[in-house]
């Protein structure tokens, strides 16, 4: 049976047990690094790299070994280490010091992204190796065979195509937010909870002008049904403002500007969530639609 919680972060996705949570992260694309918790005192850490240059897996893990080794020293603990291999793209580590911990370092040999995975706890007799096992085996560091990439945080599970990249985020109570970018074009995807008490006393196009500020442009909601669940949909255009402002942005960077807009809204009873998708491009494109399709409400 395949463990229960899902997260997924710069590409980076696996799959833990029940109670789990994503405790913090930082980095890009390129590099960075998760932390993921249980409700009692085991943590894992994720870190990665992205490069085209074949370095050393030896290498990376004895820096990363040294660094714990000072760590625990300046907080007065023996530190203890070991390395083993684990195939030709794979080495295994286990330490001890103020804490313990068993990892993995791997190099994908599809897209050449390496990964220090390790599963620590202040727990003496914590069973790691079963449960870090378990855990490791779920790892994937790159897009699906069609070029996506899925991102699940914080009750927001979608997806969007490899080329683009995370601009900002936004991670507030109740509220998880994702800013896209790929040159002048635009992807923001949020999932609101406690949805159906911030609308109370609205209908759905007039919250939706409100709070999801589609005031902003050109056009009108135009409602509809997703999966049987109350939906709207916004095809229409920057205002006059907004577009001067896109149109002289995109001049400097010598693009077309991104004026078309599209949005959909739809509301989930089940999860009592909202989830808003934004699209803004130069061109029509089916976007909009295959990231709704690959967003995950209940």
């Amino acid at each position: 049976m395949p463990l229960p919680v899902f997260i997924a972060w710069q590409g980076i996705q696996l799959r833990l047990p029940n109670d789990w949570f994503l405790n913090g992260f930082s980095g890009d694309w390129r590099e960075g690094v998760l932390t993921i918790s249980s409700a009692g005192k085991t943590h894992l850490d994720i870190k990665w790299v992205r490069s085209k240059a074949r370095s050393d897996l030896q290498f990376h893990l004895q820096r990363f070994l040294k660094q714990l080794e000072r760590d625990a020293r300046k907080r007065g603990a023996r530190f203890t280490g070991t390395i083993e291999p684990q195939g030709e793209q794979s080495l295994r580590f286990r330490w001890s010091g103020h804490e313990q911990a068993v990892g993995r370092i791997r190099r994908c040999p599809d897209c050449q992204c390496i990964t220090l995975m390790q599963l620590r706890s202040t727990a003496r007799h914590e069973p790691l190796h079963t449960l870090a096992a378990a855990i490791f085996e779920t790892l994937v560091d790159h897009p699906d065979a069609e070029g996506w990439v899925e991102w699940s945080l914080y009750g927001l599970h979608t997806a969007v195509p490899e080329r683009f990249r995370l601009e900002s985020h936004a991670i507030l109570t109740g509220q998880t937010r994702l800013h896209f970018r790929l040159g002048r074009e635009r992807l923001t995807i949020e999932r609101i909870a406690r949805a159906e008490q911030l609308m109370r006393g609205w209908s759905m196009p007039d919250w939706a002008q409100a709070w999801l500020h589609w005031h902003r442009w050109h056009g009108a909601p135009e409602p509809f049904e997703f999966e049987a669940d109350p939906a709207l949909l916004w095809q229409g255009r920057l205002r006059f403002g907004g577009l001067i402002s896109e149109s002289l942005q995109s001049l400097l960077t010598l693009r077309l500007p991104a004026w078309r807009i599209r949005a959909i809204a739809w509301f989930c009873p089940e999860r009592n969530a909202l989830f808003h998708i934004v699209h803004q491009s130069s061109r029509r494109t089916p976007l909009l639609d295959e990231v709704m399709a690959r967003t995950v409400c209940h």
